[in-house]
């Protein structure tokens, strides 16, 4: 369909209520007005490409695949638009040319997705000292999210430490079965964290993307909700863990490891069990902004032993040297 204005959009909805009906059940749960407003014009204009112009059109939730294909689309090109993210350029080359002729005036002037993760990353080695001695103001702060750079490069450890497993006290229970984990525990997973990922994608773009100062902790519950699903959140006192990175503070003493369906998602170390949590969300988000999340299998250690468990992780990385784990992973595993 050809439409130049935001007028001819809202014609063309006006002759067609029925469609007019059914873009809007595709609309986020958390996503503004302006930002809909540009992603549904992207969705009408390219209808007919994906076989979707006819007497019937798909459900939201139906598995169509030139549905899903072209919401995925029309978030890789919001996600472009208005947080900055880049895309490998066959992707990048589509979207702008389902784009042509759609005019974006207010979009927020930004870094790219690789700026920023690039400037955290270099914050978070850089400084993996400073900010230890907070003030007492600041703790509501880092509680919602806005932690020191201290708590950052705490949690960036945890993600290549590979020292010995938990010495967690009441976890070794020997009855427990020894199946080993296989692909259908993978690819039974999989598909509610290909869902989980378009959610999370939401957040980050109504949120004005993934900045050090969001709330993580909020984005990733609140995602994991909207799909019915829960958080699993652990805590363990620091002491607990073995061969801890030796930088580590007096004050930064609990461990938190976030799973959701049975996956592990990430882990942080904070001074307060709201400061670790916050911590090991942001983590967490951080394989979010890859281009693809895939579940693996990965070796972990728990009490001395190596022991296998489902793991969220970039597609194009093989499975890192995770922290040990804080609970038995074959106690958690549905």
């Amino acid at each position: 369909m050809g439409m130049a204005s935001d007028d001819d959009v809202s014609e063309f909805l006006r002759q067609n209520p029925e469609t007019a009906a059914w873009v809007e059940t595709l609309r986020g749960e958390c996503e503004s007005d302006k930002l809909w407003r540009h992603r549904r014009e992207f969705i009408l204009r390219n209808m007919s490409d994906f076989n979707l112009e006819g007497e019937r059109l798909p459900p939201a939730q139906s598995n169509h695949r030139g549905l899903d294909r072209l919401l995925a689309y029309s978030m890789v090109w919001a996600n472009h638009v208005f947080t900055g993210c880049r895309y490998p350029q066959a992707v990048m080359d589509r979207i702008l040319k389902m784009a042509e002729n759609l005019k974006v005036t207010d979009a927020p002037v930004h870094t790219t997705r690789g700026e920023l993760v690039s400037k955290v990353k270099k914050r978070g080695i850089a400084s993996s000292n400073e900010g230890v001695e907070d003030e007492s103001s600041k703790k509501q702060r880092s509680a919602d999210g806005q932690h020191n750079e201290a708590h950052d490069a705490d949690a960036q450890e945890w993600k290549g430490h590979s020292g010995p497993a938990t010495r967690v006290q009441s976890q070794a229970n020997t009855g427990k079965s020894t199946r080993r984990l296989n692909s259908e525990d993978v690819k039974s997973r999989q598909p509610f964290f290909n869902r989980l990922y378009k959610r999370v994608a939401w957040k980050l773009v109504s949120s004005g993307g993934f900045s050090p100062s969001l709330n993580h902790t909020e984005v990733l519950s609140s995602s994991v909700e909207s799909l019915s699903s829960t958080l699993d959140i652990a805590f363990v006192p620091l002491k607990d863990l073995a061969d801890l990175p030796q930088n580590k503070t007096t004050q930064e003493n609990i461990v938190c490891e976030l799973r959701c369906q049975g996956v592990y998602l990430g882990m942080g170390c904070g001074k307060t069990k709201e400061n670790a949590k916050a911590v090991a969300s942001r983590e967490a988000i951080k394989v979010f902004l890859k281009k693809k999340v895939v579940v693996k299998i990965c070796k972990r250690k728990y009490c001395g032993q190596d022991v296998e468990d489902l793991a969220l992780l970039d597609e194009e990385v093989r499975c890192p040297n995770l922290p040990p784990a804080v609970k038995n992973p074959r106690d958690l595993l549905i």
